[in-house]
This record gives structure tokens, sequence and C-alpha cells, in this order.
């Protein structure tokens, strides 16, 4: 049985792991880009609703080979399952920031609420 030490606690390889959600998902949203990669035509993969998030994967063919693999999520189901997929750790991903605002500690842009003249118009 393997001696835990605080030398073992302090280094940044075995600490990654037990960091939060909240944290892996500020990390991720800063090093993603900043314009959206789905389109209005683009759907969830379980429901009929708009994707907010992309997560591709590398899967292993049984002769050895690898290929890609996505999932297109809307916001409900992608607030259920973030969890589980940010643990499976997708080779790529892309999530609209503005749908993670209920997960604890997540730091979500403020939307511009900038409305010009009486709203209806630009004048």
């Amino acid at each position: 049985m393997a001696v835990m030490s605080t030398a073992i606690l302090t280094e940044p390889s075995v600490q990654t792991p037990f960091l939060s959600l909240a944290d892996r998902l500020n990390a991720a949203l800063k090093a993603q880009s900043t314009e959206r990669t789905l389109g209005l035509l683009d759907r969830c993969d379980t429901c009929p609703q708009h994707a907010q998030a992309e997560f591709r994967f590398n899967l292993r063919q049984e002769d050895g080979s690898t290929h890609e693999s996505e999932i297109m999520l809307c916001g409900h189901h992608t607030r259920a399952h973030v969890a589980a997929i940010m643990d499976k750790n997708p080779s790529s991903f892309w999530i609209e920031p503005s749908l993670l605002w209920k997960i604890r500690g997540v730091i979500v842009p403020e939307r511009e609420m900038n409305l010009s003249g009486d709203g209806l118009t630009d004048a």
C-alpha cells in the first residue's frame, strides 16, 4: 500500500483528476474559441432542440485504427451529462458558455444588453 504524503498531493499531474467540475469547465471555457461553431441546423443527438455543445472523441477500432466521433447536445442535455462527458476526456469540444450558468462556480460571461433608441428600431 502506497503511503500518501503532502509531496504527492502537490504534484500537478496527480492533482488534476481531483479538480472540481467547475474548475475544469472554467479552464475549458478560457481555452475554447469565442466564435460559435454550431449553426441553427445542428440538432441535439437525443432531442429535436438546437445543439449548444459539441464533444469529439477519438475511438479505437478493433483493428487498431482510430476514428473521430462527435456528440451534439442541447443545453438541457449538456447540463445533465457534462460531468460524465468531461470525465471521458473528449479530444475537443465547444460549449455555449451561457448555458453553464446553473453550475455552481462556473464563470459565465455577462450578456451585453445594450439597446439603442427605443429598442424596436436602431434609431
